[in-house]
């Protein structure tokens, strides 16, 4: 016998001794009231109960619900409460509230004197408002109906607020009929309640609610206990016990109920079939036992109940996913490997599932959960390319369309050099940067890359196939050499993956479900993962962890999309107050910034930097590189309590270069003639109509100098390394999450799931301390009722039909239009990588 067993028998067993103690109690209370919720506390009845009990409660519901309840009460009963109540309950959308609606049927027992042959209803209106992640307010307004005059034309209102400020502790207070209604025949008195909920576990698994309410015009005071008990895999176990006026013997009356809520939970919410008994003098008699039954509809799963039957997930990739698309995308297989009827998840590879081979490693860190919580996988491929097979081998099994195949011929690089091109129009590119590894600006003034940037960017390839070919191998079991060997034949027909071992074998879609039974070795029907949320054994007081994405190019100002580009800038003044606003938020116990970006303005890099410090010494702070946190992406990282990133995250780059475009010659050739009046010789330095004097040239030399210089002494600062240290790692060299893992430049290797797990233990907050990502993403209002941003992963002019180097040429231009030629900038050289 478990311990909850015990402690629920004990209960029972106390429950019955006390309804014996008082058997021959008096007075039972007549009130046409709603008909009551037995077992329900109002300090923690999170459903459309709280319409009636209190309104305030309904903002903490999960999703909707629509619930049917009844009461049955013996003939002598003298209570007018029997009957039936509809009530439907959810969220507003788009608003921090909640709202429902209630209608209460009752038909009076024969003994409840006046109410004889009249029966009279209730209709109530709940909404309720959360201020705050710990309290609510709500308020109601009912109106009585009935064919006799008793209880007829009552109209009131109510109020409700709730705090819960720790797991284990929840007050109440609701006051209700505030008016004191009253029609031709009957005053309707002012009562209130309010309640105290103690959860000794911290949970919902037991909870005990003191109660007590209390009807002024009557005098009548009626405490109240209120036990609930989650019964694993069943439901929940509900019982309460009160008493009017205890102090005056001769007007005692107590009531009692017990009863059991059984939950059938399914994908896309739940039900709940719920039942017992109400017994007491408090109803006019006290030696009958009158049932009530209830049934309820719900848009939420319980977190306990009967589960359904065990299933597999189908998830189709048909766009790769842009950066915080990826974030919910690792987010959804996390929360699959938490689901204990998932038996397996498929995976329809129809696009590139990854951007970039470090978000890919992310994909088979995910992959990996999935299997160590003992979660079949199996991959799909129609046409694969690179970043898909590797994602893939990660998974179970891995299977080709017939007619499809592996388009993978090896990794590339691709960098753009406009030399010729602004030559032919007459513009020229000048600049001053620090260090040979800087390339950028070389993009600007050169044909091909210098020896320096060359050997840079050949090494950086050479470290993506190296972990391209040990994570292949790893996967497919095989050897590296053997895997390098292979995939030198690519392109491969399926037949020919097959033979090379680089698949396991073939599926069209309509088979797919017979490979997934084979996998499970049983009968796992697929389905499109469309879980609904589930409720939260506790009231979620312990706090957040706050994921701040900065995405894109680092400008100084607001964060913006330029959609005709398809691209994302971070701006300064976006990521600045959000992250201000995290560190004053005292319900944010830690923040991981969520870096993919390869810098851009060494101002905005700075003003960044300085809110990830200021927020680091008051409360965990971790960066989490994804794709690129490189040059300015790596400067603001430098501040933070630690740095996580991928083995393939690049980053470094430490450095930093002014450019400008001397247009003068274009200006010449089409015959415009520029005209300056200044006050100061330097005046028009920074203009595009005229090449930088040698005098300019040095000062400009001195700034971008200076502006190192205090790069190198931030990274310093953060790393706890000497500058001279950092100067050597440094000079503009780029390098792998790896790489800089042995130069001290971040403290470990490992993703986001890595960075938030090491967040939420150095808060001291639990494994499934609730996320909230940052800065919120603006969205139209229709967007926001279907659930997908923007309408559409992808819209932007580049959707439009045309060749996909052309696309990524394109985007790869994007920069320029982003950064203004008079700042300096701290940015990673434009790159086309083909890693898909």
């Amino acid at each position: 016998m478990t311990a909850r067993t015990r402690a629920a028998g004990i209960a029972l067993l106390l429950n019955a001794t006390l309804l014996s103690s008082y058997a021959g109690a008096q007075t039972a209370i007549v009130r046409p009231d709603r008909l009551p919720e037995p077992g329900r506390s109002v300090v923690t009845g999170d459903d459309s109960t709280a319409i009636a009990g209190n309104p305030a409660n309904l903002s903490f519901m999960p999703d909707s619900e629509l619930r049917w309840s009844s009461v049955y009460l013996d003939e002598d009963a003298t209570v007018p409460w029997q009957g039936h109540a509809v009530s439907f309950a959810g969220q507003v959308p788009l608003l921090s509230m909640a709202t429902g609606l209630r209608l209460d049927l009752l038909a009076p027992p024969d003994a409840s004197g006046l109410l004889v042959d009249h029966h009279y209803q209730w209709l109530t209106w709940g909404l309720a408002m959360r201020a705050g992640r710990t309290s609510a307010l709500g308020l109601s307004i009912q109106g009585s109906f009935s064919g006799g005059a008793w209880a007829n034309d009552l109209t009131s209102f109510s109020l409700g607020y709730t705090y819960r400020p720790f797991d284990a502790l929840a007050f109440s207070f609701v006051a209700h009929d505030i008016n004191a209604p009253r029609n031709n025949f009957y005053e309707l008195d002012r009562s209130y309640d309010g309640g105290i909920a103690i959860r000794p576990l911290g949970s919902s698994a037991v909870e005990l609610s003191v109660e007590s309410s209390y009807v002024t015009e009557q005098d009548v005071w009626t405490p109240r206990a209120v036990l609930g008990m989650d019964i694993p895999y069943v439901g929940r176990l509900r019982g309460d016990f009160e008493m009017s006026n205890p102090t005056r013997k001769s007007e005692r009356a107590w009531l009692a109920s017990a009863g059991l809520s059984i939950y059938m939970n399914n994908m896309r919410g739940s039900s709940e079939l719920g039942g017992g008994v109400l017994t007491g003098n408090g109803l006019g008699t006290s030696d009958s036992y009158n049932p009530y039954t209830s049934f309820a509809v719900k848009g939420f799963r319980e977190n306990t109940g009967i589960e359904p039957a065990r299933y597999g997930i189908r998830i189709r990739v048909e766009d790769t996913p842009s950066s915080r698309v990826h974030v919910a995308f690792l987010r959804q297989l996390w929360s699959l490997a938490e689901e204990p009827n998932i038996d397996a998840v498929v995976f329809e590879m129809r696009a590139a599932p990854a951007a970039s081979l470090a978000n890919a490693q992310e994909l088979r860190d995910a992959i990996f959960e999935l299997r160590r919580a003992g979660k079949r996988t199996l991959c799909h491929l129609e046409a694969a390319t690179g970043s898909a097979m590797y994602v893939c081998a990660a998974a179970n099994q891995t299977v080709v369309n017939p007619a499809g195949g592996l388009r993978f011929t090896g990794l590339r690089s691709q960098h753009i050099y406009l030399a010729r091109v602004l030559e032919n129009l007459g513009v020229r590119a000048d600049y001053v940067r620090i260090g040979p590894h800087k390339s950028a600006p070389e993009q600007f003034s050169e044909t091909r890359a210098t020896d320096v940037a060359r050997a840079d960017k050949i090494d950086l390839l050479q470290q993506y196939e190296r972990h391209f070919a040990e994570g292949m191998a790893l996967g497919r079991n095989l050897s590296v050499k053997e895997v390098r060997e292979r995939l030198s034949h690519g392109p491969f027909a399926a037949r020919e993956a097959k033979e090379a071992g680089l698949i396991d074998g073939y599926a069209y879609d309509d088979q797919i479900q017979k490979r997934v039974n084979e996998l499970t070795g049983r009968k796992t029907p697929l389905r499109s993962d469309q879980r609904a949320r589930t409720a939260r054994a506790t009231h979620g007081n312990e706090g957040f962890v706050a994921v701040v994405h900065v995405n894109g190019d680092l400008v100084d100002g607001r964060s913006r999309a330029l959609p005709l580009i398809g691209m994302d800038v971070a701006g300064s003044y976006t990521i600045a107050d959000t992250l201000k606003a995290v560190r004053e938020n005292k319900e944010f116990k830690a923040v991981v910034v969520r870096v993919d970006s390869p810098g851009g303005s060494s101002m905005a890099a700075d003003v960044m930097w300085r809110e990830v410090l200021l927020t680091a010494k008051v409360k965990p702070t971790v960066v989490s590189m994804g794709t690129v946190a490189a040059s300015g992406g790596y400067y603001l990282a430098a501040g933070a309590t630690r740095v996580f990133a991928n083995p393939l995250s690049v980053t470094g780059s430490i450095g930093v270069f002014y450019a400008k475009a001397d247009v003068s010659q274009l200006l010449n050739r089409v015959g415009i003639d520029i005209e300056v009046y200044k006050t100061q010789s330097n005046a028009d330095a920074e203009s595009f109509y005229r090449p930088f004097t040698a005098d300019e040239r040095k000062e400009l030399e001195r700034q971008v100098k200076h502006f190192y210089q205090v790069f190198v002494g931030r990274v310093a600062q953060g790393r706890k390394m000497t500058k001279e240290a950092v100067d050597a790692v440094g000079q503009g060299r780029v390098w792998t999450g790896e790489q800089a893992l042995a130069h001290g430049l971040i403290d470990e290797l490992g993703g986001l799931r890595q960075a938030i797990a090491y967040a939420r233990q150095k808060a001291g907050l639990s494994e499934d301390a609730p996320l909230v990502e940052l800065p919120k993403i603006n969205q139209s209002l229709l967007s926001q009722l279907i659930g997908v941003p923007g309408l559409h992963a992808k819209t932007n002019i580049l959707d439009a039909p045309m060749p996909n180097g052309f696309t990524k040429t394109l985007r790869a231009l994007g920069p320029f239009v982003v950064h203004p030629g008079d700042v300096p900038l701290a940015r990673l050289d434009f790159t086309i990588n083909d890693f898909e």
